[in-house]
């Protein structure tokens, strides 16, 4: 029965020191794609919020304005022009928290935007370095496992400096 060689047990840990690496960037790269997801789903949720809260507040400034109108009607003052400032004003108001609601929302939704592509590229670059690393570890390995069968100490830097001169 033969016996393992050092030569041979070096390349067999590099082969799982790679698998291990794909590994570990695939899980990297579905942990990306899952916050991309959580992300997505945070910035429907502020769209809705944000939806919700115009409408409050427009409920709310009907509200004011119905009151506004009663009160004339009861009062028995007409058509004034201060009246009219007055709901004129309260509309202004609305408009401008309008806009800052939409504001507010858009800013948490540019946030998210930024988040998501962070994620895609922390899933990309996790793959791209996984591969680039188990590659890196079977060369070592390799070259190692060379160096075990021929005791040549050198063959290492020569192959490197090949492979440096050929591109």
């Amino acid at each position: 029965m033969e016996s393992i060689t050092p030569a041979t047990m070096m390349a067999i840990s590099a082969g799982i020191s790679a698998g291990g690496q794909i590994i570990q960037g695939r899980a990297a790269s579905y942990n990306a794609k899952l916050m991309q997801k959580r992300y997505e789903s945070e910035k429907q949720v502020a769209e809705l919020e944000g939806i919700q809260a115009e409408l409050q507040r427009r409920r709310e400034t009907d509200a004011i304005l119905a009151n506004n109108r009663a009160v004339k009607g009861a009062s028995g003052v007409g058509e004034s022009r201060s009246f009219m400032a007055i709901q004129n004003d309260i509309e202004d108001i609305l408009y401008k928290d309008l806009a800052s609601l939409r504001m507010n929302t858009n800013k948490i939704k540019t946030g998210l935007d930024r988040a998501i592509f962070n994620e895609k590229q922390e899933s990309y670059y996790s793959n791209v370095g996984a591969v680039l690393g188990a590659s890196t570890t079977i060369i070592d390995g390799f070259a190692y496992h060379d160096h075990y069968i021929t005791g040549d100490e050198d063959k290492l830097g020569t192959k490197l400096k090949n492979i440096i001169r050929r591109s």
